[in-house]
């Protein structure tokens, strides 16, 4: 692939699922984050790419006026998955790391490239 073209979606699903019936695939909000811009080998590129990431699962899974506990924790939820997802998706080592670092919970796709 293009190191010009890269770009990751986050989509919504999980929340979505959660919290309604009958939606359709086309129905999930998506935002595609794009990072060719950015050398994401380096500490301020992958960092750049995480702020990029974090804003784009906050954009997707919000939902507008959820004070409700049960429903907020769902949103956060939605968010850290959907972090967690773009983060294995671009497969970056450096990025990687400083996800660990932010959430303290190691990358599930680290691990399986280890066995």
């Amino acid at each position: 692939m293009n190191t010009n073209t890269l770009r990751i979606t986050i989509a919504a699903a999980a929340m979505i699922a959660g919290l309604t019936t009958g939606v359709r695939a086309a129905d999930v909000p998506q935002m595609q984050v794009k990072y060719a811009d950015l050398n994401v080998n380096t500490p301020a590129g992958a960092a750049a790419l995480y702020q990029r990431i974090r804003f784009a699962a906050d954009q997707v899974c919000a939902l507008p006026n959820a004070r409700n506990l049960a429903v907020l924790a769902k949103v956060q939820a939605c968010t850290d998955h959907a972090v967690a997802n773009a983060v294995a998706t671009v497969n970056n080592p450096s990025l990687t790391d400083l996800y660990e670092v932010n959430t303290g919970k190691p990358q599930a796709a680290r691990f399986a490239a280890t066995r």
